[in-house]
C-alpha cells in the first residue's frame, strides 16, 4: 500500500469550502484518504461537512467529521487529534479481499476525484490532503471478479424526522438511485432511537434490539459503541459477506423494513454505509 501527499487545495478559508479537484490518483485503487488539519485553530469540530464527488456523484456527503470520526471510533479505529481518516477499505475485515472490497478502484472509473470540506470559524488554517492506495483491484492477485472490482464503499445519507415518540415505525433509508447496493451498516445519529428492529421479507433479522443490548452485541466483536449513535451492524464480525443484498437472485428488490422505536420526536440523520457500483448511485 502506498502513502501520497495529494496536491495543495488552492484556498482553504476561515470559514466556506476547502476544493480539491485531483487526478492522481487514476489508475490506482483508492483505499482512504486522509486529512491533516494545521493553523492557528483548526479542529475537526470546525468541520461541518465532508464531500467526496466521483463524476458528478456525490460518494460521502452531508455528514460533519465529528459524526465521521465517531464511526471509526465505532469500528476500532485510532482517533488522532490533527487527522480525519475517510476509509473505502475496512482495516477489521477478516481477510484481505474483504479488507480491499470496498476500495474505490480509478483504473475502471478513470475520473478526477473531488474533496470537498465545508469549515466554520477556523482561524489561519491549513489543510492537506493524503491517500492510501494501490494498485487496481484486478491486479491485486486476491480474486476479485469483475464486479467486486467496480463495486466501491459510500455513505449515502437520510433525514428521519418523527414528530413524537413512534413504536416500531417504519422509515425507509436511502441506498442510492437504484437497487443493488448492498447494506454493510446502518448507521443512526440521534437523541432519542431507544431500539430498533430489521425485517427482510418474511424474516425478522433484528428483533426490536434496544440500545443497551446493541451496545452489549458490538462489545464482542470488539466495537466500541458511541453515546447517540445506533449502529445497526451486519458486518459487526469483520465478515463482508455478511451485507445485505438489496435485491433477490431474480434481481427484484427485497421487501425491507427498518423500524424505529422512539422515546420522543427526533431529528434523526441516518447514512447507508455500502458497497454499490459507482452507477447505481
Amino acid at each position: 500500500m502506498d502513502y501520497e501527499k495529494l496536491n495543495q487545495f488552492p484556498v482553504v478559508p476561515t470559514t466556506g469550502i476547502a476544493s480539491l479537484v485531483t487526478d492522481e490518483l487514476v489508475d490506482r485503487s483508492l483505499y482512504a484518504l486522509v486529512l491533516e488539519l494545521g493553523g492557528t485553530t483548526f479542529t475537526k469540530a470546525m468541520i461541518t461537512n465532508v464531500r467526496i464527488r466521483l463524476d458528478g456523484k456525490d460518494i460521502i456527503n452531508g455528514i460533519s467529521a465529528t459524526q465521521l470520526e465517531k464511526i471509526s471510533t465505532y469500528e476500532g479505529l485510532t482517533a488522532d487529534t490533527n487527522y480525519l481518516y475517510i476509509p473505502f477499505g475496512d482495516n477489521t475485515a477478516r481477510t484481505i479481499r474483504g479488507q480491499y472490497l470496498g476500495a474505490m478502484d480509478l483504473s475502471v472509473y478513470r475520473k478526477p476525484l473531488e474533496i470537498e470540506i465545508t469549515i466554520a470559524g477556523a482561524t489561519a488554517p491549513t489543510l492537506q490532503a493524503w491517500a492510501y492506495h494501490d494498485v487496481p483491484k484486478s491486479l491485486l492477485g486476491i480474486g476479485f471478479d469483475a464486479a467486486e472490482v467496480a463495486q466501491m464503499r459510500a455513505l449515502i445519507r437520510t433525514v428521519i424526522q418523527p414528530a413524537a415518540a413512534v413504536s416500531r415505525k417504519s422509515y425507509n433509508l436511502s441506498l442510492g438511485g437504484s437497487p443493488g447496493a448492498r447494506l454493510r451498516r446502518a448507521v443512526y445519529f440521534h437523541t432519542n432511537l431507544t431500539s430498533l428492529e430489521y425485517k427482510k421479507g418474511s424474516f425478522v433479522k433484528w428483533d426490536d434490539v434496544s440500545v443497551a443490548a446493541n451496545a452489549n452485541f458490538q462489545k464482542q466483536f470488539a466495537r466500541v459503541p458511541q453515546s447517540g449513535v445506533y449502529v445497526l451492524d451486519r458486518v459487526a464480525d469483520g465478515n463482508q459477506g455478511s451485507a445485505e443484498t438489496t435485491v433477490d437472485p431474480n434481481g427484484r428488490p427485497w421487501n425491507q423494513q427498518l423500524n424505529l422505536t422512539t422515546s420522543a420526536g427526533d431529528t434523526i440523520t441516518a447514512f447507508a454505509d455500502v458497497y454499490i457500483p459507482w452507477p447505481l448511485l
